[in-house]
């Protein structure tokens, strides 16, 4: 008998999935119990894998490589030079660094010490850094936190927040300590790492992943990914990212190795460029939004083989694209998973045949996990009925740092699903799914305010609630919108006055990332209301070329190419007057908006412009003139006649 049940409850009609769909969606669906090493940290794993292969390549980074061996030998170094500082069990240490060799020997080096690392973007402002620092502080009885980084980032942590460690200026010290193994102090049920994500309250929360969450994950995705090969892994995305979690530990315990990349100032999304120039590694995880921008001719010669795509929603048409441009075999993954489900929790490989619908599917629980779609009163859902996606199992996080509020609201011990007797501490994720007809999960996006922009977890709320904090901004609100397949964000406001973008952008950036930044500002009278007196966002204007604020100190566009280059972006931005000295990427050119300017480019100037020539020459004005320089040497060209003697080079 396969009937849907429906019933009341308080006066509320609902539908419970039939006997045989809650067996195969509800407890088939989640039997996926699997061996791992549970007794073992992160640390213990990395040590096995030295002892196996001590000589061979750990990582990479320019012309500079470290063996296995020597990786330990480092890392167990700064290990006894931290334990001679007092960092141990129960200590947090802010790891503020750029992609090197020596950041993985920190990160071993803290984990081996027993202490737990804070990974910040290198692009952090001071002001977040000061309240993640201050958050740490207040979590472990005042102690004041420990901050490892390097000489030429060392002035943005205030040292009256933290011990500072300048890991290159300190090296004397620290290679002076003992390199042999000692006993790591790291443990199963300690916290590995604690990943600050946004907070709708204005304040950054941290999520607290514990090693015996990490080493599921990891033991897993090792089987997964690697499958017995020693693979090259490029570490590229940023560390404060936990979808780097991969990258960092996935190739350090199945004998791979770790290519190191360094995005340039400003433009550390289009470092994922020079991970295929360099065509040094075999497997990468990205997000929709990296993949967009590799796809296409440069893929031709690749001796890429494996993608894991998540962080986003990813389409099928993107995966598709990229299936085909590779001549060689190719498996691509979708892997989904909250921060708070320790990196991944779901998986699927796309088939270029199967696969038809608009998204790439999310696929099944990894080992371990389980994955439901339930309705507000925690019951599972039928077939086509819409719920709320909740994770359980062995990678949920140990909570929130220092918000017991916010744990027992997000973290919910209720009712198994799976059999409704016994009890089940489950995430529930804000994400609404369904499941179809022919039994496959459906993922419809957020249920809240809460939103996702090239793969980063953004709470709309914390943007908020820091441009209220503008001495002229009355009301506000924040909204992620698409148009052609790019997310933005756009910020509302109501002031007596219009408000130059540039002045909101830098009133932002004082406190949030650079992905939590607006690129587009709209002036109300006043905000749409609902009815019971809540911003409508359904009735916020879409940005236009008129209502979109532009930058103060306007200077016009004036030679012929700065016009024409000023409408191309306009459009392109959607802001209604570009000025001479007005930057590209300030005004809201995202990766995927970059791509799409070299072409319209290409096809307005008639010359070959280069992504670097937009990176190196981002203003309006800098980038006309090389234009103007590029169709000049082309007419010359053109004009000349032939001759068999000496040419002259010019140098643009």
């Amino acid at each position: 008998m396969n009937k849907v049940v429906s019933m009341a409850l308080d006066g509320v009609a609902i539908t419970l999935p039939s006997d045989r769909d809650h067996r195969t969606l509800v407890v088939d669906y989640n039997a996926t119990a699997a061996p791992f090493p549970s007794d073992k940290t992160v640390i213990d794993l990395f040590r096995d894998q030295v002892m196996r292969t001590p000589d061979a390549e750990a990582i990479r980074f320019g012309a500079a490589t470290q063996t296995y061996r020597e990786l330990d030998a480092r890392s167990n170094q700064l290990t006894a030079y931290l334990n001679s500082a007092g960092v141990g069990p129960g200590r947090i240490v802010a790891l503020y660094m750029e992609h090197s060799i020596e950041v993985v020997v920190a990160i071993l080096g803290i984990l081996k010490s027993g202490a737990a690392y804070v990974p910040l973007d290198v692009a952090t402002p001071k002001g977040r850094i000061a309240t993640i620092l201050k958050d740490i502080s207040n979590g472990t009885d005042g102690a004041r936190p420990v901050a490892v980084t390097q000489a030429r980032l060392q002035s943005s942590i205030s040292s009256d927040l933290a011990d500072v460690f300048v890991l290159d200026a300190d090296f004397g010290s620290i290679s002076d300590q003992p390199d042999t193994n000692r006993p790591s102090a790291a443990a199963p049920e300690q916290p590995a790492y604690i990943i600050f994500t946004s907070g709708s309250t204005g304040t950054p929360k941290g999520v607290v992943i514990e090693h015996r969450s990490l080493v599921n994950y990891i033991w897993w995705a090792a089987r997964m990914y690697s499958s017995g090969e020693a693979l090259a892994w490029p570490l590229f995305s940023s560390l404060a990212f936990d979808l780097t979690v991969t990258t960092l530990f996935t190739p350090l315990i199945t004998g791979g190795r770790i290519v190191a990349y360094l995005g340039d100032p400003g433009v550390q999304n289009m470092v994922v460029l020079k991970v295929v120039e360099d065509n040094a590694v075999d497997i990468i995880k990205l997000t929709p939004a990296h993949l967009a921008m590799i796809r296409g001719p440069g893929l031709a010669t690749t001796r890429l083989r494996k993608f894991i795509v998540g962080g986003d929603d990813f389409k099928s048409e993107l995966a598709r694209e990229t299936s085909t441009a590779i001549p060689h075999p190719v498996e691509i993954y979708n892997e989904y998973g909250p921060t708070e489900a320790t990196v991944g929790c779901m998986i699927h490989r796309f088939d270029i045949e199967r696969d038809q619908s608009v998204s790439v599917p999310i696929g099944v629980p990894a080992a371990n996990m389980g994955i439901y779609v339930l309705d507000e009163g925690h019951r599972p859902t039928a077939p086509g009925i819409i719920g709320e996606m909740f994770i359980s199992g062995v990678g949920l996080a140990r909570g929130y740092y220092q918000r017991p509020d916010l744990t027992d609201e997000r973290f919910v011990t209720t009712v198994d699903p799976r059999d409704g007797i016994s009890t089940l501490r489950m995430y529930a994720t804000g994400d609404l799914a369904r499941w179809s007809a022919d039994g496959h999960l459906e993922f419809l996006g957020r249920a809240d305010h809460q939103v996702k922009i090239n793969g980063a977890r953004i709470e709309l709320g914390e943007i908020e609630a820091r441009l209220l904090n503008h001495p002229h901004i009355q009301d506000c609100a924040v909204a992620a919108m698409a148009e052609d397949g790019i997310d933005r964000l756009v910020a509302y406001y109501v002031s007596s006055t219009a408000l130059a973008a540039a002045d909101l952008r830098a009133h932002l950036a004082e406190q949030l990332l650079q992905s939590m930044i607006p690129t587009q500002y709209v002036r109300l009278d006043r905000m749409p209301l609902t009815s019971n007196g809540k911003v409508d966002r359904s009735l916020l204007p879409p940005p236009t070329a008129q209502n979109n604020e532009t930058a103060e100190d306007f200077a016009a566009p004036e030679t012929e190419t700065e016009k024409k280059l000023a409408a191309l972006w306009g459009d392109l931005l959607k802001v209604k007057a570009i000025g001479r000295h007005d930057n590209f990427f300030e005004l809201g050119g995202s990766s995927l908006l970059v791509t799409r300017a070299m072409a319209r480019m290409r096809k307005s100037f008639g010359v070959d412009v280069q992504l670097r020539n937009l990176f190196e020459r981002p203003t309006l004005a800098g980038l006309a003139e090389l234009i103007d320089g590029m169709r000049w040497v082309a007419a010359a060209g053109a004009a000349a006649p032939s001759s068999n003697g000496p040419t002259e080079e010019i140098e643009l």
